[in-house]
């Protein structure tokens, strides 16, 4: 009968089908959309203009040319607020990245823990039951943790932790924000 061991954040981060680490878009309220992407361009006076695309998850923001304000809105431009009035309900999140040099560390020492987990059929508990590690689930997660290292090397950031929580995680890249320009 192998040992019983709990599972570490990244792990069952996989284990629950978000891969090594799964996209939760904490991002979101500071994203502006790329021009070209633009489907749609809304005129809301003559001082500005506001750009998203019919993908939008409803956030855009502008930048009011006489006062110099910017302004943000929710709901694809129905009603607005001060950047301010939102920044205060929406506080700014606080995210601790790994580094290429930090998650190539933690990757070999995983490597080793995942592997001896397999060699002495460890059972793991999780909420959503018990089960036996694998030899393929070992595999498994390598290759996705391999692939997370490739893409932190090329610009992903991969959080450690969300606010000092080490069992969410986000992941983010600057492709992934744009702006317009007028």
């Amino acid at each position: 009968m192998g040992k019983a061991k709990t599972m570490g954040a990244l792990a069952l981060t996989a284990l629950m089908g978000m891969g090594a680490a799964g996209q939760m878009n904490g991002t979101a309220e500071a994203r502006t959309l790329d021009s070209s992407a633009s489907k749609a361009t809304k005129s809301i006076s003559k001082e500005m203009v506001v750009s998203t695309t019919d993908d939008s998850d409803g956030v855009m923001s502008y930048k009011d040319k006489t006062s110099g304000k910017s302004f943000v809105s929710e709901d694809n431009g129905a009603t607005w607020v001060s950047e301010e009035a939102y920044n205060s309900s929406y506080p700014a999140i606080n995210y601790e990245w790994w580094t290429y040099d930090e998650y190539k560390v933690w990757l070999e020492q995983e490597k080793k823990i995942l592997q001896e987990m397999a060699d002495e059929h460890t059972r793991v508990k999780t909420s959503e039951g018990t089960f036996l590690w694998t030899q393929e689930l070992t595999d498994q997660y390598i290759d996705e943790y391999e692939q997370t290292l490739k893409d932190i090397k090329k610009g992903l950031l991969v959080s450690k932790s969300v606010d000092g929580d080490t069992e969410c995680m986000t992941t983010f890249h600057s492709d992934w924000v744009g702006s317009t320009a007028d």
